[in-house]
């Protein structure tokens, strides 16, 4: 599975937050693109859209930037796709009317498929993430 380069950019701008959450308060869209290697512009669009959704906030001024808008334990994965790229976890729609059994047994091979995506999603925290990346453990399935 190919990963949008919007979903990509916006967990690894989102998680940079969470990583220096503590030790910095806000973080500035230059300082993330650089460490990130994200193309500025196209970061400060992602940020609007994940500010917009909630999952950050931002503060003008000197000590200005963004930061999480809510702990990272309550901020998952599905939440940051549905921010940025919201066709990704949008539900399947299908042909309606008289099907034929082909069409029948893949409508619900897709439909499992994006049911257990989101719900991978759903069970992935940035907190996860952060003790993952800090070296801690963590453990899930797919």
């Amino acid at each position: 599975m190919i990963m949008s380069a919007k979903i990509e950019y916006a967990g690894k701008a989102v998680l940079e937050l969470a990583l220096r959450q503590r030790e910095q308060g806000s973080v500035r869209i230059a300082t993330i693109a650089k460490s990130q290697n994200i193309p500025k512009g196209f970061l400060l669009q992602l940020m609007i859209r994940l500010k917009n959704a909630g999952i950050v906030k931002s503060a003008r001024g000197k000590a200005g930037g963004y930061s999480l808008a809510k702990d990272p334990s309550f901020i998952t994965l599905a939440d940051i796709v549905r921010a940025v790229d919201e066709a990704l976890l949008a539900r399947p729609e299908y042909k309606k009317g008289r099907r034929d059994p082909a069409d029948k047994v893949l409508q619900e091979v897709w439909k499992s498929a994006h049911e257990e995506l989101e719900r991978q999603l759903e069970t992935v925290t940035l907190e996860d993430l952060k003790t993952k990346m800090t070296g801690g453990q963590m453990t899930y399935s797919i």
